[in-house]
């Protein structure tokens, strides 16, 4: 049974989220420019995003297989770093993870979840859409003379 929960630093080691994280984004590697910074996160990069978000992460049959961070930027929650095992893939857990982050933004009276999907990611961009979630505009990584990534939103009714 998969559930969701917040991180909880007297429970979870960062090493073994820093290893998911890893795990997850693998696939992109040399197959996006720039990299994804996902892979270069560390124990102590994730515990300074922890001091201005949240992370919540999912559980199959108590261990962690998905990660997901969330951070209140005015009216929205921007959700960050969505990042699920490969050997668990395909089993509703983004879903879930994407459930949880809106629940906490309803929760904080946000009015939207906003993301960003690289342009080169078309299967991100298509599974987002699916969800709900539209194009608001798109962004061009520094060095780069054509837009990298989309930026996207959900807008609660």
């Amino acid at each position: 049974m998969i559930g969701t929960r917040p991180y909880d630093p007297a429970r979870d080691d960062l090493t073994e989220i820093v290893g998911l994280i890893h795990r997850a984004f693998a696939q992109y590697k040399g197959k996006i420019e720039p990299e994804s910074g996902a892979l270069s996160e560390s124990v102590d990069s994730l515990g300074k995003r922890l001091e201005k978000n949240r992370l919540f992460l999912a559980e199959d049959d108590g261990r962690i297989s998905g990660a997901v961070f969330a951070t209140q930027k005015g009216d929205a929650v921007y959700l960050d770093r969505l990042a699920v095992d490969p050997e668990v893939r395909c089993r509703g857990i983004a879903r879930r993870l994407i459930e949880t982050v809106e629940a906490h933004a309803r929760t904080t009276g946000a009015a939207r979840i906003t993301l960003g999907v690289r342009l080169a990611l078309q299967h991100n961009i298509d599974y987002f859409q699916r969800w709900g979630f539209v194009e608001t505009g798109l962004q061009t990584h520094d060095g780069f003379d054509a837009p990298t990534s989309m930026d996207m939103e959900k807008r609660f009714s």
